[in-house]
């Protein structure tokens, strides 16, 4: 919402701030030596969920002055692909590395994996769109129909051919390509939600995360966007991404975030990884409406006399 961008600027006004009545000299990070809390790296992002990764490191880096962490935001084909060729040693990725691809790093590193959150993936379409359920299920036995008969009128539009949100519905559906006239990819979450409020019959498939913690720019959009609710299959019943739906796990399309770090050293993988898991990360997942891995406890204050 616009109270998280102008936060944002706020955090790195304040910083710049800080900075200044401790030195006249401007911090040169990439001097620094990396520890958990201070230098300069760079961190991959899955695109589908760099809004809350985004703002916890813009807390993260106004706590910790002497920290500077470049976000890189891609699909997670391309992340995977940076991380197996040492590009970039940390990212946040919507799953764990699996067996394989943990053991690509046998013998020179153990990848730490941090689960910090559990997200959703979501449908939206325009608000005038005719439905406001959709059956899971259903799309993806329409993902691998040839005939477009079958499917009905409408289309269903990704972020990115490689992204995580693909790789999910390829590996559900059991296939490696999708119909070409049913599904379409729209290059990035932004794109997506562009075009889904531009038509009615176009149905977006984004990380819930953008729509909890949108850009100022993406706000106006949203707001002529609606999100459906998905069928469970266990009971039948249709259930919307809220945050107690995915917390007791009824609403069917969740996903577990972490982060994942292959530095091999107490370098700034490991203080982003422990401030995200940590008290006051968790407490910026908690009100960014996704599930934090750990629920912050509440804090009371109580008097004798009112």
């Amino acid at each position: 919402m616009a109270f998280t961008a102008f936060s944002v600027v706020f955090i790195q006004c304040k910083k710049k701030e800080v900075q200044s009545t401790q030195s006249n000299v401007e911090i040169d990070y990439k001097a620094l030596d990396e520890t958990p809390v201070s230098g300069y790296t760079r961190i991959l992002v899955d695109e589908s969920v760099y809004p809350i990764a985004n703002e916890v490191n813009e807390i993260f880096m106004y706590e910790y002055n002497r920290v500077k962490v470049d976000l890189v935001r891609k699909s997670e084909g391309e992340v995977l692909n940076m991380l197996m060729n040492d590009s970039i040693r940390v990212a946040v990725l919507p799953r764990k590395l699996t067996d394989k691809e943990v053991e690509h790093f046998k013998g020179r590193v153990k990848p730490k994996m941090t689960h910090f959150a559990t997200d959703a993936i979501v449908f939206v379409t325009s608000k005038v769109f005719n439905d406001s359920i959709i059956d899971y299920e259903q799309v993806l036995s329409n993902l691998q129909k040839p005939n477009s008969e079958q499917r009905g009128n409408h289309i269903l539009v990704f972020d990115n051919v490689n992204s995580s949100i693909v790789s999910t519905f390829k590996e559900k559906a059991n296939v490696k390509e999708f119909a070409k006239d049913y599904a379409y990819f729209g290059g990035d979450t932004e794109s997506v939600i562009d075009y889904v409020s531009k038509n009615s019959d176009a149905i977006g498939v984004i990380g819930l995360n953008w729509l909890t913690q949108p850009t100022v720019e993406l706000e106006e959009k949203l707001a002529q966007l609606k999100v459906l609710s998905v069928k469970n299959v266990k009971d039948g019943k249709y259930y919307k991404p809220s945050q107690n739906n995915i917390a007791e796990g009824t609403y069917p399309l969740i996903r577990d975030l972490y982060v994942v770090d292959i530095q091999g050293k107490s370098g700034l993988g490991v203080g982003y990884a422990s401030y995200i898991a940590g008290y006051k990360g968790q407490r910026i997942v908690l009100k960014s409406n996704l599930v934090p891995f750990k629920v912050p406890p509440r804090e009371l204050n109580v008097r004798k006399e009112i």
